[in-house]
């Protein structure tokens, strides 16, 4: 192999790492030695309690006869749990509903498969994804701490990648274990260990502080580590860097604030799109904006990670991806099919999630015949008119649903329409009945028979 062909290699590899939710730490995961199968079978509701009850971390999966999907996920669950970095911290506890049905409707589950996250006792809100490195991954960030306090960005980004947030922190609480220390050695004056309690710890009084640690641990606990520094311009923030494409939030007092900054933020500028990618956007709101193509060719490897993140960083409103579709030709089967004829061509695609619609541009981009430009320029002006671009679902009467917009409406706009369409076909059926309904009298002239037997006067 020569070592043009070893760096490009290199590069991809880099690629993949900066632009996908892997984050560099999850490499842990995999380099932890493996045991035997830890997944424990409960058969009552009372022991099931138990282990959230005395476990930090729960992870149990509710399972049933005629399960397709629950024979599937069975062993990639029996698989998570030999691995030992995850099964020292986490309970795996398996329910078979169909042997042990009370004790699953004692916990009100009557649909399978079925799962529950704890942390802490507390449930999350956390569907298992069913892969297995997914899986990991999410098991992983769960039971690890997202706030990371750090002396340098660099040093951040290489562990946690450039699509964690950073936050900068006017004065950084004291940490637990410098308290104990000042407390010891205060030991012999209580009034003051109890100023060194009440004053130095910034932990308690800094509403920013506070606003993070909570937000980390129950907003964004399956999204985001956090890296934890002190500001140098006495300038509380939070900064997704993006690789040089930075974007930030300065603290105004309303964690609210905080949160809708984080939301909007809340995917990398660029991902690999794939099929875990798709589940976990099936109810956001933000539209996709996706190229399939070939990011092995030079050239679509400099339009990809260069102009068309470019891109995705002047529209942070939609979400931008990117599929290999040499890896991965069948991402987007469930909803249609792709077929590209050569590593020159990129398909571009728009997915609507609300209305689960897509829009495919024809014809497909090649980048023999057009420049990186000219391409991306044409991307610029089908974003720029992309509420009036074609939406389809592959159905017609979804289509024309989605065109009424009832999708989009509320509850009381849905009802308000139901009855206003009720009126309708009510006046409708008045006005347009069928003439075998009505009356003969108003259709047909005819003299009445005289039943008097008198003849009538000439």
């Amino acid at each position: 192999m020569s070592s043009s062909s070893t760096i490009l290699i290199i590069f991809l590899t880099l690629i993949v790492t900066t632009f996908c939710r892997h984050y560099p730490i999850f490499d842990e995961i995999f380099k932890s030695k493996k045991g035997k199968v830890k997944a424990i079978d409960i058969e009552s509701y009372e022991t099931y309690s138990d282990y959230i009850k005395n476990h930090e971390y729960v992870v149990a999966y509710f399972h049933s006869d005629y399960c397709p999907e629950c024979d599937e996920f069975l062993p990639i669950f029996d698989e998570a749990s030999t691995y030992k970095i995850l099964n020292k911290k986490w309970a795996f506890l398996k329910l078979d509903c169909a042997r042990n049905s009370h004790a699953c409707l004692n916990n009100g589950i009557d649909q399978f498969p079925y799962s529950e996250v704890y942390r802490h006792s507390e449930i999350v809100d956390a569907d298992l994804p069913n892969g297995l490195v997914p899986l990991l991954e999410l098991l992983y960030k769960l039971s690890t701490d997202p706030l990371v306090f750090i002396k340098s960005k660099e040093e951040f980004y290489k562990n946690y990648g450039y699509y964690s947030p950073i936050v900068e922190i006017d004065k950084l609480p004291e940490k637990k274990e410098e308290k104990k220390k000042n407390k010891d050695d205060d030991d012999d004056d209580d009034e003051e260990s109890d100023t060194v309690e009440k004053s130095d710890s910034n932990e308690d009084n800094d509403d920013f502080y506070q606003c993070i640690k909570k937000i980390a641990n129950e907003d964004f606990i399956k999204n985001f580590y956090f890296g934890i520094i002190q500001t140098k311009d006495y300038k509380e923030k939070i900064t997704f860097d993006n690789e040089n494409y930075p974007v930030t939030y300065l603290w105004d007092g309303i964690c609210d604030n905080a949160i809708t900054f984080l939301r909007e933020n809340k995917y990398p500028l660029l991902s690999k799109v794939d099929q875990y990618y798709l589940k976990e956007l099936e109810d956001e709101s933000r539209l996709l904006i996706t190229i399939v193509t070939f990011p092995q060719n030079k050239k679509i490897n400099y339009l990809i990670f260069s102009l068309y993140k470019k891109l995705a960083f002047e529209n942070r409103e939609h979400i931008f991806g990117y599929v290999d579709y040499e890896e991965d030709p069948l991402v987007f089967n469930n909803s249609f099919q792709l077929e590209l004829n050569n590593t020159n061509e990129i398909q571009f695609i728009i997915n609507d999630f609300i209305d689960r619609s897509h829009y495919i541009h024809k014809p497909v981009f090649n980048i023999e015949n057009q420049t990186e430009v000219e391409i991306i320029d044409e991307m610029k002006k089908i974003i720029l008119n992309i509420t009036n671009l074609k939406f389809e679902t592959g159905s017609k009467f979804q289509d024309f649903i989605n065109r009424l917009g009832i999708n989009k409406m509320n509850n009381t706009q849905q009802v308000i329409l139901i009855i206003v369409m009720i009126i309708f076909l009510v006046i409708l059926v008045y006005f347009c009945g069928s003439p075998e309904d009505l009356d003969d009298d108003e259709y047909y002239e005819y003299e009445e028979v005289d039943t008097s037997g008198k003849e009538k006067s000439s």
